[in-house]
This record gives C-alpha cells, structure tokens and sequence, in this order.
C-alpha cells in the first residue's frame, strides 16, 4: 500500500489558505473537483447540497463502503503565523477538515492506483457545512445512503499524539441543539417602568429557572450540559428594553431527553413572559443525533489500524459532549468515526475552535492508510 503524504499535505496546505463557510465552498470545491479529475474518479454533485460524492468501482463486488470528509471551515481569524495560513480574513479551518479532505483525496488516489485488487465498490464523500449541521443531514435525506453497506469517517484529535487512533465504543459525541430564545416586552421610559415590560428581566428569570430546571428536575446522573452562549438586548441606560435575544446550546445524550428539555425551557420562557406581559419565539438553529459508532465496525476499524501502526498505537477514545453530524449517516447504515492524534509530544494543547490550533502533519497518511487497509479487509465480507 501506497499512499503518497507529500500530496496529502500540499493539497491540505491549499485548502488551509482558502478557509469558506457553510454551503458557500466554491474555491475549496473547485480544488477538489480538480483533484478528483486527475486522479481519474468519476463524481457527482447532484447528492446533497454544495457535496461532491465520487465512485469507485462503480456496480463492482456486492459490497459498497463510503469514506466521509467535510471541509467547511470557521468564521475565526487564524493566529498561527504559518506561511500557508488563511487568506480569507475572519475564516480559519480551525477544525481541521482541510485535513479531512486531504487525506481522504489521498485515500482516493491510493485506491485508484490500486483499483484492480479492489473487489467492491467505494464512495467518496466531500461533504459540506458541517459546522453549521446540514451537510450531512441534506446527503441522506437524499436516500444515497440506501445504496451504502458501511461509512468511515476521521476527526483530527488535538492533545493526542501524532498518528494515533482512538476510538469510542460508547458516545463518541452528544445529541446537540442549538436556538435563540427572543423576549419581546414594551419599551417606555426607565422613569416610568409600569408604563413598559422589562425584556432584560424577563431574560434573567428565564436564566434562573432554566438553572434551576439543571439542578432539580433532572437526574444528576444524565450527562446535559444547558448553556447560554449570548444575551443581547437594551439600547440605553433610561429606556427598559422591549428585546433580548438568548442563545442556547442543548446538549445530552439521547435525542429524547434532549426533545424533553427543549420543552421544558420553551415552557419556562413562555410562562415566565406572560407573567411579565410580554411574550417568547423560539429560533431554531441546529440540531445533530448523538453520535454511537457500530461496535462491528469499530473493532474492524481497530484491527485495520494496528496493521498499519501498530496495536499499542490505537486506543479507546473518552465520550464528548460536542457534536458531529456523521451522527446523521450512523441513524442510516453501521459505521465509525475514529480520531487521529495530531498533536507532537512536549507540545501545549490547543483545542480545536481556536485560533492558534496547529496540526502535526506527519499524522496525515495515517487516516488514508486506515481507509485502505479497512477497505482491503472487508471488502469481501
């Protein structure tokens, strides 16, 4: 097995300068369709919104098994300090899916050179806007998956060391929700408040209860994380404000429990606005499954890994709390998402989201070596 790292970290150091949002990828689709084109794989983009998907072995073996990528980036200006760091002021991939795409474009040139000792059939799936949770979700509304057996997928692991694997076997990522809460009262001036309805207060009673509802109407036992991301209201000091707008993020994991939560805060803020005269709407703004790999797929996961880097070099990876819409392909067919530790010893631990993240890119033939090898050992299964 072949699989050629100096292009993977040349194609990652390009997409790197060229950081987009959401579904808006033009330039970095432009890089992949370009690639994609020379390594010679027929591809689609009528699956899913701003997605590529390309084919190998198109209707070959009776098995067909689909890698995943996503290669959104941040709105978060890069302070790195790398010569190939973002030339799209207040975007960054801060999350590294210009890696992801690199290495499953390696992955993809690899199998290709490859392609007659590959006995069933690949797909290769670009995905757009993870970060905003409608990538995936837009893919399998489409039905593609039907036509999928298994998916893999790989997330870089910040704090773990250089070419790593780690996988979870339990929740590899929450259920997460994400909304704005908007409190409407009636402006009047602050010298005579009983002439208006105060939205402010009526945002820190919301505050309370919802804290309120964490700590004594659910089990201490659950793991839920209620957050308040952003308050914003008022103009000036003598007017009471007529808007505040709060953001959430829900996060549990189970998709009913956080149903029930989300339910009891829009009553919480509906009955504490009508006690006060004023009213509450709800904005919805994402929502992903929490992620549970298939544990058939991540024990093949792993043995393909310990053939490439050895056993010892592949781990249990611990539960999270954020959230990761490969969820959505995994309510479909059995897959894994595993981790690659991309952080060099001795080296501060940067998280992903910031602005100083820093990706070892020795790490990155790994994950394409993992795809191929996983590949060469189910294919036939």
């Amino acid at each position: 097995m072949y699989v050629d790292k100096d292009y993977i970290i040349r194609i990652r150091r390009e997409l790197h300068q060229i950081p987009e949002l959401g579904f808006e990828l033009e330039k970095s689709m432009a890089v992949i369709r370009r690639e994609l084109d020379a390594i010679g794989l027929p591809y689609t983009e009528s699956i899913g919104k701003s997605c590529i998907i390309a084919t190998l072995n198109e209707g070959v073996g009776n098995k067909t098994i689909a890698l995943r990528a996503d290669f959104d980036a941040l709105p978060i200006a890069e302070n790195t300090g790398l010569e190939f760091s973002s030339r799209h002021p207040g975007k960054m991939h801060a999350c590294g899916h210009d890696c992801h795409a690199a290495m499953l474009l390696g992955a993809a040139k690899a199998l290709k050179a490859m392609e007659k000792d590959i006995t069933c059939c690949v797909k290769f799936i670009f995905q757009s806007a993870e970060e905003i949770l409608g990538g995936a979700k837009s893919i399998c509304e489409t039905g593609f998956m039907d036509g999928v057996d298994t998916i893999l997928g790989c997330h870089i692991r910040p704090g773990s060391p250089t070419g790593k694997i780690s996988i979870n076997r339990t929740c590899d990522s929450a259920c997460s929700r994400g909304f704005k809460l908007h409190l409407y009262g009636k402006a009047s001036h602050m010298a005579s408040p009983q002439h208006g309805v105060d939205a402010i207060a009526m945002a820190v009673r919301v505050y309370t209860d919802v804290q309120f509802l964490r700590t004594r109407q659910l089990s201490p036992l659950e793991k839920i994380v209620i957050g308040v991301g952003t308050i914003h209201g008022g103009s000036v000091n003598n007017i009471v404000c007529d808007h505040v707008e709060m953001s959430f993020s829900l996060r549990t994991q189970s998709t009913p429990l956080n149903n029930h939560i989300y339910e009891r805060i829009q009553e919480i803020a509906n009955n504490v606005a009508s006690d006060m005269g004023g009213r509450a709407e709800f904005e919805p703004l994402k929502f992903t499954p929490a992620l549970r790999n298939d544990l058939t797929v991540s024990d093949h996961v792993q043995a393909a890994a310990a053939k490439v880097i050895g056993a010892e070099n592949v781990t249990d990876k611990s539960e999270s709390m954020g959230g990761e819409d490969f969820a959505y392909y995994l309510e479909h067919k059995p897959g894994c998402l595993f981790n690659l530790g991309i952080t060099k010893p001795d080296t501060p631990y940067i998280p992903l989201h910031n602005e100083k993240l820093i990706v070892d890119e020795d790490a990155l033939d790994v994950a394409p070596k993992v795809y191929v090898q996983y590949i060469l050992d189910q294919m036939n299964k």
